[in-house]
């Protein structure tokens, strides 16, 4: 342990946020341990506290910096490893740790881009944009979800960025799979953005023309409102159910014949991978990273925050004759490009 190099890391992990950048936290914190001893600042946030500014969120800003500034003043770091927010309050926070890193220690400063939405929040307000640049120039790596981000970064910013895709939490070993029953699941946070709302009206109105189709959803709900609206689609064809996690949510995803997930918003979706190392074909909407994870071409995505392509892609899903050619290429892509033995590499490469 002595020997080891020390890593600094500040953000959001399961169980105090469920979320998918939680979960890639907590995947590449367990990869960097066989190489670095990594000590923890959690960043607490309650998925009730959602895009809102409250009296806790700040109480956990101030203790968690006294955190970092006394494992900065007890140990020495080679990396402070963090994932910098978009939101103005979330970008000062990574901004204010940063600043106390660099004034207590001389390592290195690594920050992890999870957002697709990056350049619509920057360009949107001159504070962020401010903040943003500042953040940029206190920091050594900065890592990217995608090559096209990476493109479009170095080309804003005039520097170098780093590419390290998503990958899975656990890679499930297959079971013989079901005949397609048109079964089809929805995995992520009851969200208005997620494109939930518009998920139930489209699948409710389609299960009086296909008698044959059903949905099964799971998830954290953020509020009393919206789970009452999201649980009064419950029906014989559509079932409503809280979060799902570990092997149960792979053998939920394994025993579906199709992932939805129409949101309008979306970086590189852990869930979206998930499908793809099981061979899973997905609906998803054409956001973010998304297009570039299963192809230009892919015949199944949407308009976001459209109901019509949603049903237009359900509909030809159901009566699509070559969902197992898509199958094979999407597992196929996943093994080639985002299985945790590349990631892992990638990742470690980083670290350097």
């Amino acid at each position: 342990m002595k020997n080891k190099i020390r890593i600094l890391f500040l953000g959001e992990l399961p169980a105090d946020s469920a979320h998918g950048i939680s979960i890639s936290n907590m995947i590449n914190l367990k990869i960097l341990e066989s190489n670095f001893v990594i000590d923890i600042v959690k960043d607490k946030s309650r998925f009730s506290e959602h895009n809102r500014l409250t009296i806790r969120k700040i109480i956990y800003f101030l203790t968690s910096n006294l955190e970092l500034i006394y494992k900065s003043l007890s140990h020495r770091y080679k990396y402070f490893y963090l994932v910098f927010s978009l939101s103005s309050f979330g970008s000062m926070k990574s901004l204010s740790a940063i600043v106390c890193f660099r004034l207590l220690n001389r390592g290195k400063v690594i920050i992890h881009l999870h957002r697709g939405d990056f350049f619509k929040r920057f360009y949107k307000v001159a504070f962020n944009r401010l903040i943003t640049r500042f953040t940029f120039r206190l920091s050594d790596k900065i890592i990217v979800l995608s090559e096209s981000q990476k493109n479009e970064f170095e080309t804003v910013f005039k520097r170098s960025f780093f590419v390290l895709h998503n990958t899975v939490e656990m890679e499930y070993k297959k079971q013989n799979k079901l005949n397609n029953d048109n079964k089809f699941i929805y995995i992520s946070n009851y969200l208005i953005d997620k494109g939930i709302i518009d998920l139930l009206e489209v699948f409710n109105k389609l299960t009086q023309d296909y008698n044959e189709i059903s949905l099964v959803t799971y998830g954290e709900f953020p509020d009393k409102e919206l789970k009452e609206k999201i649980l009064s689609y419950n029906s014989s064809r559509i079932s409503i159910n809280g979060p799902i996690s570990g092997e149960k949510k792979f053998e939920a995803l394994f025993q579906s014949d199709c992932l939805v997930l129409p949101s309008w918003n979306e970086g590189q979706p852990l869930i979206l991978l998930e499908a793809m190392s099981l061979g899973i074909p997905v609906i998803a909407s054409r956001i973010g990273q998304i297009p570039e994870l299963l192809g230009e071409e892919y015949p199944f995505l949407t308009v976001p925050a459209n109901r019509s392509s949603l049903e237009e892609a359900i509909i030809r899903f159901i009566h699509y004759e070559e969902i197992t050619n898509i199958s094979k290429i999407l597992e196929d892509k996943y093994i080639n490009q985002y299985s945790k033995k590349i990631h892992a590499k990638k990742l470690h490469d980083i670290f350097v």
